[in-house]
């Protein structure tokens, strides 16, 4: 390929974002559009009474502006999904509004519609309905500890505990699983449990939504990253075919979960939209998100390492309970990593989940993988001093050149190298072994480190070109642009692909109408959709070769951009029509090989412990995540993954009160105060098994293993293992003198 992948080319959409010309969805210019309002149930559990509903809605629509009120007692009867799109995927299997119970605070109980925001908020403020309580089940030991549950069959609403065979869709990542011998062997042992809380995506960008109908045909504006996924479910619950739905969502302003699916607000702003006739738009409000776009859920995992005195590890068991809602399925796969990242000829891992009255949780910031390093990456740091070893020794010591799971081998694996750059551009070399020793201007100071890692993903994508008159070149796929800079590594490996200058090609994104792809998420867009990028691309430039050969022979020594740009100029729509066409791209068959990535991460922290404040000072994260096609943008995404790790580490959480399930307090994430000083690099090496431009994923892995490193750096200066996320001031002020003996 040529100059554009690999350089650090500055975003192709910069400009417009940050003078604010960037069209998010509650943006969109839609005219003669009526504003939505939700009305959502202050209670965990129970019902709502039918006449408190009519005695309500008969109020609000008397108020000013007032045009429609949706409740469950006028709802359309909706579809229920089918099993293929609810067993495994975080959707709700029971319909908005189809029944008057109630599973969680803040499940959406009435949509009002007015001809103003403020109208329809007022209005919605005044629905106050009668609720009947029930026992509700707000934690997974509720649900374990309790009474065995007898949901009937096909039950849309159900009950107790369970243990998924598998995350998602991918049946090689078992969500239960076991080898070696039954006993477990004897030698040094770790045993502890390790608890992270409920998280909240918290995207700059609020979720808004606007639907309107045109006959038969439906418009969706929305703030997701599943355009065509999020295209068959809405039409799945309307009862619609899918090509009468159309999704537009050229722009996401963050996401991390929050918009990888489908949510209920958005079938009711479209079933709005139908009833009255008239385009209507819904915003979520800032309180709304964390009841309405999914969150991570709260982890329990037991984790149990035993080792012999060389550190070599001999048997690892990971447990994890977790939590989802009564109407949707989804697990968080904390015990993934602990399957194949170090050596264990004996392993364990298994997966509770445990359905509480909560609204359903979702994939959140590099899930499974980021809660479950804390776990495993800290029993690491405290095996490490179990057996005197040094933390990254001992890594280094269990590591396997090949995929445990399975037996196959890694496509390209350069964790070693992580590990000793990292060491080196850290300075661990001077890290005393002890803790409490290092000190600096009278606090405490620790070092501590953590692995990263996450699997390369890629699905099938495809590829829209469009060749202009002018010479130009339009590349589309029905993928998404979230912030991350897809548009222009897509515009990079574009231009490449055809050997036309940056300036002579374009890549749209973010309507359903363009060529299919994937969800935006798993770090899998670039190596999912760029193949399919390239791989149009480069079937244009071969296009355009043979017309070169066949009509203009004289030409056929290479040609630069601009030269090829006058040509197609000046050949006529015929050369044009010939150079447009759609083109897919398929999943890989990998060769027998695994493709993972995996980095290092260094941390220092400062802990002044009259206080009870932890300071992150500098960071070193070397990553290998195969080939990089823009230096700049992957930088970008470890430093934010980091900073993502960072707030889970020390300051996020959702508090609410564990007898009412209602929210109470902030939710605090990191600024640019928090930000360490950052040293990021990358190993280089493509990964061609995974796809023919040689990447696999950078999104997620930036925050993976963040928070063990944070919890060892603190451990390393207070001699305090702290193994409950967020990492607080309480706790870090709370004694331990067990940890100091």
């Amino acid at each position: 390929m040529a100059d554009s992948a690999g350089r650090s080319i500055d975003r192709v959409d910069g400009i417009d974002k940050v003078t604010g010309r960037a069209q998010y969805a509650a943006d969109t210019p839609v005219g003669a559009l009526w504003h939505a309002a939700l009305v959502q149930s202050p209670i965990t559990h129970g019902r709502v009474t039918a006449a408190s509903i009519v005695a309500a809605v008969s109020r609000a629509e008397a108020a000013p502006g007032v045009k429609y009120v949706l409740t469950p007692l006028n709802c359309p009867r909706l579809q229920v999904l089918p099993e293929d799109l609810t067993w495994d995927l975080p959707l709700e299997r029971r319909t908005p509004l189809s029944d008057l119970t109630v599973q969680h605070a803040g499940q959406h109980m009435a949509l009002v519609v007015a001809d103003s925001l403020e109208n329809a908020t007022q209005a919605a403020a005044t629905l106050d309905f009668h609720y009947i309580r029930s026992t509700a089940q707000l934690c997974a030991a509720d649900v374990v500890d309790g009474p065995p549950a007898h949901d009937p069959p096909g039950a849309l609403i159900r009950h107790g505990a369970y243990r998924p065979d598998h995350f998602v869709k991918l049946v090689d990542e078992k969500l239960q699983d076991r080898r070696g011998a039954v006993d477990e062997p004897r030698g040094i042992t770790v045993a502890e449990t390790y608890r992270t809380p409920v998280n909240a995506h918290y995207p700059m960008e609020l979720s808004a939504t606007i639907a309107h109908w045109e006959g038969d045909r439906l418009t969706v504006h929305d703030s997701t990253r599943w355009i065509t996924g999020e295209r068959r479910v809405l039409a799945a619950y309307l009862g619609i075919p899918e090509d009468r739905v159309r999704i537009v969502s050229p722009v996401v302003g963050g996401a991390f979960g929050s918009k990888s699916f489908l949510w209920m607000h958005v079938v009711l702003c479209a079933v709005a939209a139908r009833a009255v006739n008239r385009p209507v738009k819904l915003v979520l409000t800032r309180d709304q998100m964390f009841t309405s776009t999914g969150h991570r859920p709260r982890t329990e995992q037991r984790v149990c390492m035993v080792a012999d005195d060389d550190g070599l590890i001999a048997s690892t068991e990971h447990h994890t309970v977790t939590e989802t809602s009564t109407v949707a399925h989804f697990c968080e796969p904390a015990g993934l990593s602990s399957r194949f990242l170090y050596r264990s000829p004996r392993l364990e891992v298994t997966h509770t989940v445990a359905r509480i009255n909560a609204p359903t949780p979702c994939f959140m910031r590099g899930p499974g993988e980021a809660p479950g390093l804390f776990a495993l990456e800290v029993a690491m740091d405290e095996m490490a001093a179990a057996t005197g070893k040094d933390p990254v020794a001992l890594r280094m010591a269990n590591l396997v050149p090949y995929d445990q799971t399975n037996g196959r081998p890694w496509s390209a694996a350069h964790l070693t190298r992580c590990y000793v750059e990292g060491m080196e551009r850290f300075g661990w070399a001077g890290r005393p072994p002890q803790a409490r020793v290092m000190q600096r201007d009278g606090v405490r100071v620790g070092w501590g480190m953590a692995t990263a890692t996450y699997p390369g993903r890629r699905m099938p994508a495809a590829c829209g070109v469009e060749t202009r008159p002018d010479g130009s070149v339009r590349f589309s796929a029905a993928t998404h642009e979230i912030g991350t800079g897809v548009r222009t590594v897509m515009t990079q490996l574009a231009a490449d692909g055809t050997g036309m200058p940056l300036s002579h090609v374009a890549f749209d994104s973010g309507d359903s109408e363009f060529p299919d792809a994937p969800y935006s998420g798993a770090s899998q867009t670039t190596a999912t959709v760029g193949s399919a990028v390239f791989a149009a691309a480069r079937e244009w430039r071969r296009r355009l070769d043979a017309w070169v050969e066949a009509s203009r022979p004289e030409l056929a020594n290479p040609m630069d951009g601009p030269r090829l740009a006058e040509l197609i100029a000046h050949a006529g729509p015929d050369l044009a029509a010939a150079l447009t066409f759609t083109r897919s791209s398929v999943e890989p068959e990998h060769n027998g090989s695994v493709s993972q990535s995996f980095g290092a991460h260094f941390c220092e922290v400062e802990v002044d412990e009259d206080i009870g404040r932890a300071t992150i000072t500098r960071w070193v994260a070397v990553m290998d995540c195969g080939r990089v096609l823009n230096p700049k943008l992957a930088t970008n995404q470890i430093m934010g993954g980091i900073t993502f790790g960072l707030g889970m580490a020390l300051m996020e959480q959702v508090p609410f009160d564990p007898h009412t399930g209602q929210m109470i307090g902030e939710y605090y994430v990191p600024t640019h105060a928090d930000q360490p000083a950052f040293d990021i690099a990358f190993v280089s090496g493509a990964d061609y098994a995974l796809d023919p431009i040689g990447v696999r994923g950078i999104g997620e892995i930036g925050a993976c293993g963040v928070p063990a490193a944070v919890a060892n750096a603190i451990y390393h200066a207070t001699g305090k293992r702290l193994r409950e996320l967020p990492m607080t001031i309480e706790a870090v002020l709370e004694p331990s003198t067990k940890e100091r003996t």
